[in-house]
This record gives structure tokens, sequence and C-alpha cells, in this order.
């Protein structure tokens, strides 16, 4: 367990539970590009939580249908 980081500093976040970087779509995967495009869409947008929403999806989908 990590200790809990001084008052005012900044540190990133490591988390397992909260990765950093956004899943990436497998090529020529129908679904997989689907997402990948409401997750563009969602960021042109600057919607926020249908972006987010998007990674999660994309990353459940990567887990079940890629085993990734």
């Amino acid at each position: 367990m990590t200790p809990d980081p001084k008052p005012g500093t900044p540190y990133a976040m490591t988390d397992p539970l909260f990765p950093v970087h956004p899943p990436v779509p497998v090529a020529g995967c129908v679904s997989c590009e689907s997402l990948a495009a409401r997750r563009e869409a969602a960021r042109t947008a600057l919607d926020h939580s249908a972006r987010t929403d998007a990674n999660v999806l994309l990353r459940l989908h990567l887990r079940q249908e890629h085993r990734t």
C-alpha cells in the first residue's frame, strides 16, 4: 500500500483500476472501430462523460472479444 502524498504535492495516479492510456482498437474489428468513432465524436464535442463511456465500453469489448 502506498502512503498518502503530502498535502499540496501533485502525484500521478498509477492505480490499475484507473488506466492512464486510452484503449487501442483492434484493426479490422467493426465493433472496435465503431467505439473508437464514438470516442472521437465525444472528444470533438468536448463531452468528457461520453468519451469515458466509450473508453469503458471499448475496454470491455477488448477483454471479452479479443482477450486483451
